[in-house]
């Protein structure tokens, strides 16, 4: 029972990670309707930002904060100069954009920063004592710091979608922007913001499960995976349908490797790929997702 716990508490904290990054798919999708490739990428480099930061002599906090302001400001800057003049039909066009930009920046960190791993502090305390017991398995400080700022993340999207003005015509322009023109919506403003928001989620996250891993140029890649999948599952629309996706999945996926032999660690990204398709033969919006209704 102690390590059915264990590793139901390994698949949660993957899972919490997930949905995290998840987040930040959705809030390009919720303001210009997108599916950014490059999210883990810009989290990565937002990531290097911080360390670098950090290495001049900001404290880890602030280096992470100061990560989060400038992934805001390149969010914006990467709509304005290479997603919108190819306008928002050019659904494919865009895909092939941000294939080239996670290139891009996975190069630019290798160059800049070089190949060899690189730690990150923790900003709460990290030694092996640092800990809490639950049944059995450990909670580190900085698995439970990043479930708290996600809580904090998601509602905060939730409250901002569904209650503000702003939120609506997020929604709005994604759906229809000619129509939200005619509104007198600033159009481009808001994709740009949507965009800014992301990036700076991403560059949040980044910072955050740096002392956990090690800092490499391939550090998001699995997570923009499962990322993915989380957010198509609970539904691209949805703040807590893709974070809710993204623990169920990270959960499941730790459990099934573990206990199932011909699956282990090698198969585990399948676990994600079969629960997907086994939803979305069934609700193509995801589990949480809005359906389209179209007037005819």
């Amino acid at each position: 029972m102690d390590l059915l716990i264990a590793r139901i508490v390994d698949g949660f904290n993957n899972g919490v990670v997930y949905g995290f990054l998840a987040l930040a798919l959705v809030c390009v999708y919720r303001g210009t309707g997108h599916l950014n490739l490059a999210q883990g990428e810009m989290a990565m480099f937002s990531a290097f930002i911080a360390y670098a930061l950090h290495a001049v002599g900001f404290p880890v906090v602030l280096a992470i904060l100061g990560a989060v302001a400038i992934g805001f400001i390149a969010g914006g800057v990467v709509e304005r100069v290479l997603i919108r003049p190819l306008g928002h039909g050019a659904d494919y066009s865009i895909l092939l954009v941000t294939i080239g930009l996670f290139l891009v920046l996975n190069a630019g960190a290798g160059v800049i920063w070089g190949g060899d791993p690189l730690t990150f502090p923790a900003a709460v305390p990290s030694a092996p004592d640092d800990y809490i017991s639950f049944f059995g398995t450990r909670l580190r400080y900085q698995q439970l710091l990043i479930l708290a700022v996600l809580l904090v993340v998601m509602t905060a999207l939730y409250l901002l979608f569904k209650y503000t003005r702003l939120g609506l015509a997020m929604r709005v322009t994604a759906g229809n922007p000619d129509s939200a023109r005619l509104l007198g919506m600033r159009v481009n403003q808001i994709n740009s913001l949507g965009w800014a928001l992301a990036a700076a989620v991403g560059a949040l996250v980044g910072g955050l499960i740096s002392p956990s891993t090690t800092l490499t140029t391939g550090m998001m890649f699995n997570f923009l995976i499962y990322a993915a999948a989380a957010a198509t599952l609970g539904g691209f629309d949805s703040p807590g349908g893709a974070v809710l996706a993204g623990i169920v999945l990270g959960v499941l996926e730790n459990l099934i490797g573990s206990y199932i032999s011909w699956v282990g660690s090698d198969l585990k990204q399948a676990v994600a790929l079969v629960i997907l398709l086994g939803v979305l033969m069934v609700r193509p919006t995801g589990l949480f997702g809005t359906k389209k209704v179209e007037r005819v």
